[in-house]
């Protein structure tokens, strides 16, 4: 019996991911219209991984919802697919408009080619989602998704619809732009979806070799660690290529059941509303997002080599065993409590401790600076 568990947990994810690759290409290749052969095989996965946390739960406690998050999560994931959904036949509805270089290869069995338009929107996802805990502004927005104190299926859709937006507008657009087919981009992200029901599985599945490839649950729950500073960490949507070439692959199978609390241990008191999640970006305190359009040349500094200047950037711990985390905002280095050793103090998580520092390069020294 236990040989038998063993196998299918390290069946599950194979079997359901290339199961609704393979049914997806299989019926976008006989000419199915794209949403009669996506949307009811990503809700067939849905309802499998559902099925299966019942009967292999990573944690038994996931399995119940916590204030009310299952019907919350639901609104959330009806709403971004359904952007996902509009912006497909915004497409359709604008056609060739859009493409400005005629490159992508058509002639490519069609499963090749939505591998290659999901790789190319993976690497968007993952470039978005790093710069989404560099930079304040984007962290509010995404800060939605990682608000769930457990994960299970259907959080993986959980953001905000801008940030939704944000992530997937440059690489769906780079697709267009080259002459990717709608049906190939609609399989793409509906692959995609499917992986991102396997990310966020409370499915106590075995991936294997296949953990150096893909971003499976074994990797994704270090990175909805509720410490700010544990959580940089796995930011691939459906690859883990770009994790390993830009630093921020972890895995640690010796503490895989030692994940800890989930969610953002620095807002306890975050809004459980949809209503008060929307408006969480923008409330008094926080900088709000002018355009949709600032997704379009981001600022891509975090893939470029450190800068003296730079390295001090991150978090660090201080003596008494609180955590500040330093970034910089234009030509000036701040820094904010991102974690405190004693609970009297978490009414002063969030807070800048520091301000107006500035590096001298003719000198290589800090000037400036209050506390």
């Amino acid at each position: 019996m236990n040989k038998r568990i063993s196998l299918l947990r390290y069946l599950l994810y194979p079997v359901v991911w290339v199961g609704s690759f393979v049914m997806i290409s299989t019926l976008l290749a006989v000419g199915v219209n794209i949403y009669l052969a996506t949307l009811p095989v990503v809700a067939g996965a849905a309802v499998v991984v559902l099925l299966l946390e019942r009967a292999l739960p990573y944690d038994t406690d996931w399995l119940h919802s916590k204030q009310g998050d299952l019907n919350l999560d639901t609104v959330h994931y009806v709403v971004n697919y359904g952007i996902k959904v509009v912006a497909q036949l915004l497409i359709l509805w604008l056609g060739q408009s859009l493409v400005v270089w005629t490159i992508f290869p058509t002639t490519w069995p069609l499963w090749g080619q939505i591998l290659l338009a999901l790789t190319i929107i993976d690497f968007f996802l993952f470039a978005i989602h790093a710069l989404s805990h560099r930079y304040e502004w984007l962290w509010k927005l995404h800060a939605i998704h990682h608000s769930s104190e457990r994960l299970y299926w259907l959080n993986g859709d959980k953001r905000h619809p801008i940030h939704q937006v944000l992530e997937g507008l440059p690489g769906i657009t780079l697709c267009v732009s080259i002459g990717t087919p709608m049906p190939v981009v609609a399989g793409a992200l509906a692959v995609l979806a499917v992986n991102m029901i396997l990310q966020h599985a409370n499915l106590d599945y075995r991936a294997g070799w296949l953990k150096h490839l893909f971003s499976v649950a074994e990797l994704h729950r270090w990175h909805h660690r509720a410490d700010y500073k544990d959580a940089q960490v796995n930011y691939g949507a459906w690859l883990v290529i770009w994790d390993k070439l830009f630093g921020t692959y972890y895995d640690a199978p010796s503490q895989a059941e030692q994940i800890g609390q989930i969610g953002i241990a620095e807002e306890p008191d975050f809004p459980r509303t949809y209503a008060g999640q929307l408006r969480y970006p923008f409330r008094p305190g926080t900088k709000q997002v002018n355009s949709l359009l600032l997704s379009i040349g981001l600022n891509f500094s975090f893939l470029s080599f450190q800068t003296p200047e730079d390295s001090l950037l991150g978090t660090r711990r201080a003596p008494d065993g609180n955590d500040i985390s330093i970034y910089r905002k234009g030509e000036q280095y701040d820094a904010k409590l991102t974690h405190v050793s004693k609970p009297e103090l978490r009414n002063q998580l969030g807070s800048i401790v520091i301000w107006g520092m500035r590096y001298d390069k003719k000198r290589n020294e800090w000037n400036g600076g209050q506390l």
